[in-house]
């Protein structure tokens, strides 16, 4: 080994030496000042209860509701684990990706408590291959990678902090939100009202609760209903994947059943809808984005190399999508 290889080892090592023991140094007064002014769990409750319930649109944040396998899935935000750990106090909290290699992103979520010296690492994976089996670009492995360090730093909290304690304060936030049968109707005239203006008809939203009509929904489709609103500000899902039911399309009508006739090719590929067309609730929700987050969509739509938002595409839909949300988390 040279002179200038040998120099330059040592200097990394005294350097990388250096971060470890300011780290150290960091941590153990953080450590110091957590046990000189330990946490009440009062307070932390007091004040949990208090942020959470602060506003129907507060404690709306703090819940989400995604479906999966024909179900809602539905539990407390990312938003939701910020105010505990706000509120928790004497911790650390962080996430970070840790693997972009093969077919996944890997992202950790770490959480400390530095009063009572106990930490939690939770790790989530999503997939970075898109429906062709092609990896996604640099910007939507970035924009994936930030889902996914969101959700793991999420699951960290809720698993640092003990469930016992948060749990009552998130159905406080579900009962804010559900409000009570006094307020159910202009509540649900508005969280209909809101999914207009992403696409979604009061139709689709009644077969996706499994409801007959606007009468037929009750407080905990209410709290269903704004948990997915919140999902879809927040770009975990598309009005299309969170209504989309088999055989239908949001914006679209609802396809017949073929009939049992022969049919002549060029009639099939006449009569045939275009699949690969994006749908009127697809462009509703990049039209929407763009307007919450202060953008022109035809701006959007140059910087996703897209030429026609009349004639959208899927593909087109995905790449101004990614964009507003690479946009929207920088």
């Amino acid at each position: 080994m040279s002179d200038f290889e040998e120099g330059k080892e040592v200097g990394m090592s005294v350097e990388s030496g250096t971060v470890a023991l300011l780290n150290k140094s960091e941590i153990d007064m953080q450590v110091a000042t957590a046990h000189k002014y330990p946490r009440s769990i009062k307070r932390f409750r007091d004040e949990s209860l208090q942020m959470v319930t602060l506003s129907e649109s507060v404690a709306e944040s703090c819940i989400y509701a995604l479906p999966r396998g024909g179900k809602v899935i539905e539990g407390p935000s990312a938003r939701f684990a910020e105010v505990v750990a706000s509120a928790w106090g004497n911790c650390r909290a962080g996430a970070r990706v840790v693997s972009d290699q093969g077919d996944f992103i890997t992202a950790q979520g770490v959480f400390h408590d530095l009063e009572r010296n106990v930490a939690i690492t939770y790790e989530v994976q999503r997939s970075i291959i898109d429906k062709n089996g092609k990896r996604y670009k640099a910007d939507m492995v970035g924009v994936t990678g930030n889902a996914a360090s969101s959700i793991a730093l999420r699951n960290a909290i809720l698993k640092g902090i003990p469930k016992a304690f948060w749990d009552d304060m998130y159905q406080a936030a579900r009962k804010t939100v559900m409000g009570d049968f006094k307020t159910l109707g202009n509540r649900r005239a508005d969280a209909l009202k809101a999914f207009l203006g992403y696409g979604v008809s009061q139709e689709q939203v009644f077969a996706k609760l499994g409801v007959a009509g606007i009468e037929d929904i009750g407080l905990e489709h209410l709290v269903t209903l704004r948990g997915m609103l919140t999902a879809i500000k927040e770009g975990d899902t598309t009005p299309e994947q969170a209504f989309a039911t088999e055989g239908v399309d949001i914006g679209m009508p609802t396809a017949k059943k073929a009939e049992h006739k022969p049919v002549k090719q060029e009639e099939k590929s006449k009569d045939e809808p275009n699949t690969n067309a994006a749908s009127d609730g697809e462009k509703t929700y990049l039209a929407n984005k763009c307007l919450s987050l202060e953008l022109a969509l035809e701006a959007m739509c140059e910087e996703a190399g897209v030429s026609d938002f009349e004639n959208l595409t899927k593909d087109g839909f995905m790449a101004i999508k990614d964009v507003l949300l690479a946009r929207e988390r920088a």
